[in-house]
């Protein structure tokens, strides 16, 4: 029990409470924090007699009784998937029988509740956590991912008792697994992206590397310029370490300048520590160019303890975005910081399209309903004669070795053939970034859900324009055919789903 309680802590302190944009974490050392009672139980703050500091005094006589999180711990909790909830409790005090065990509920937006129990607590501050997976709450893995989009808060609780007992509650914490990727691809927006120097900065719908792009635009007082990360982007950087930081640069005009020397990243810490890396003296090409920055001491050029240091508290990261001496304007999009360890890649669907996009002519869209089971992708062919795909999220994109001997899958549905012919052709195509692809082909679905899966692995693929080694150590993107008739029809997508393959 005290190694639980030492993780806790851990936890607090590694993420930075409250101050994480990745965590959310409640230590009752000023006040409830917005916690209230559910059931008849008296619930209060105390100061003193936590774990440390103060606590959540829970006294029970009768009813049940439960903790509710606070209204700004609902959301989509995507991001803990394979997380951690922890949490402190003691039996402060029991005049008749001891209360049952206690249980964690995560309540949904529609009224579901999943629930996880344990032992009730012993008379001393006892550490008590449960991985959030579905196997923990019982449910299946495509209900309980489609739970975790939508969480309406979660309580901590327990049955009554039929003489007076008290309950202290502690250190909630709900943090991500290590790895979680941080992405903008400014499709919908800046991203709360930010100008650091003499630039305007402004969202463009249209013209980035896939939808909108961030554009800057010199203001010309003679320094140099950077894209700022936003603030949700700060805090314990810790999981990257040995990943990558991805971004595309375009530039748009360079004011008929030249190039000169100056940092191309930049990496802050919250004391004001900078750990960069230089860029090389030539202006960026006029088409959207990839750079990967490896997030090591070496790339860097500094020392493994400098660099870790700046990493455990970043307060932001500024992207070069003035390479010309002239007023100039430039562009950025897709940018991602990866960790070195790679996670499954799941879309379900269930609340919205996941940032998939259309490939060549089709319109998509998002069902809520008629999926397997939930909602799915829906593609309409535009008609113009053309094979139409369903296109990955851009935050997919990056190094695919983990995923190597592991399991591409997907369910596919023809939904109105237009009374056409099938046809065939790849049914998968996995792009790398300079165009080549790993071609997979398989019988057209039918007019009911069809699962399809692939194993990543040579055999499986034909070779267009790249060797698969070459192609999955920088995939740009996912192509899954929706079309399979001759005339104008009409498909839909659902559960695609990339698993880690054995060194992954």
């Amino acid at each position: 029990m005290k190694l639980i309680c030492a993780l806790s802590s851990a936890l607090l302190l590694l993420l930075g409470l409250q101050g994480s944009a990745q965590t959310l974490a409640s230590t009752f050392d000023e006040g409830d924090e917005g916690w209230y009672k559910g059931g008849g139980a008296q619930l209060s703050w105390q100061r003193y007699g936590g774990d440390p500091g103060g606590f959540l005094q829970v006294v029970i006589e009768g009813d049940g009784w439960s903790c509710q999180s606070p209204k700004s711990w609902s959301g989509d909790w995507s991001r803990y998937l394979g997380g951690v909830l922890s949490f402190d409790g003691r039996l402060v005090a029991a005049e008749g029988p001891e209360p049952d065990g206690s249980s964690v509920k995560i309540a949904t937006s529609d009224g579901r509740h999943l629930s996880s129990s344990f032992p009730l607590p012993e008379r001393f501050w006892t550490g008590r956590e449960v991985v959030l997976n579905a196997s923990n709450f019982g449910v299946s893995e495509v209900e309980f991912r489609r739970a975790m989009r939508s969480v309406a808060g979660i309580s901590i609780g327990g049955s009554g008792t039929e003489k007076r007992s008290i309950i202290g509650l502690d250190n909630v914490v709900v943090a991500p697994p290590s790895g979680l990727d941080l992405a903008s691809d400014f499709d919908e927006g800046d991203g709360e992206w930010r100008p650091e120097g003499d630039v305007s900065v402004a969202w463009t719908a249209m013209g980035g590397n896939g939808g909108g792009f961030l554009m800057g635009e010199d203001l010309g007082d003679g320094s140099s310029w950077y894209y700022a990360s936003p603030r949700s982007w700060s805090g314990d950087w810790t999981p990257y370490l040995g990943g990558f930081l991805s971004f595309d640069l375009k530039m748009i005009d360079s004011g008929r300048g030249g190039p000169y020397e100056a940092d191309l990243v930049r990496i802050i810490g919250s004391d004001g520590s900078v750990v960069s890396v230089s860029s090389s003296e030539e202006l960026p090409a006029g088409a959207w160019t990839r750079r990967r920055i490896a997030l090591t001491p070496a790339t860097f050029e500094t020392t493994e303890e400098a660099f870790s240091e700046v990493m455990r508290s970043v307060d932001r990261v500024v992207i070069r975005g003035e390479y010309s001496d002239r007023g100039d304007v430039e562009g950025i999009d897709n940018v991602v910081v990866t960790p070195p360890i790679a996670t499954d890649l799941v879309s379900s669907f269930d609340l919205g399209d996941e940032g998939w996009r259309e490939g060549r002519d089709v319109s998509i869209s998002w069902s809520e309903a008629g999926g397997n089971p939930g909602g799915y992708l829906l593609g309409e062919d535009l008609g113009s004669g053309q094979t139409w795909y369903y296109v990955s999220p851009s935050s997919w994109a990056g190094d695919w070795t983990p995923y190597v001997g592991g399991i591409l899958s997907f369910e596919l549905k023809v939904i109105d053939s237009g009374n056409g012919s099938s046809i065939f052709g790849d049914v998968v195509r996995i792009v790398g970034r300079d165009g080549s692809y790993l071609s997979w082909s398989c019988d057209p679905p039918g007019g009911f859900w069809t699962r399809r899966q692939v194993s990543l692995v040579p055999s499986s693929f034909r070779e267009v324009g790249g060797s698969f080694d070459s192609i999955m150590k920088d995939v740009s993107e996912i192509w899954i055919r929706g079309e399979y008739s001759n005339m104008r029809d009409v498909g839909g997508l659902d559960n695609v789903m990339v698993t880690l393959g054995p060194e992954g």
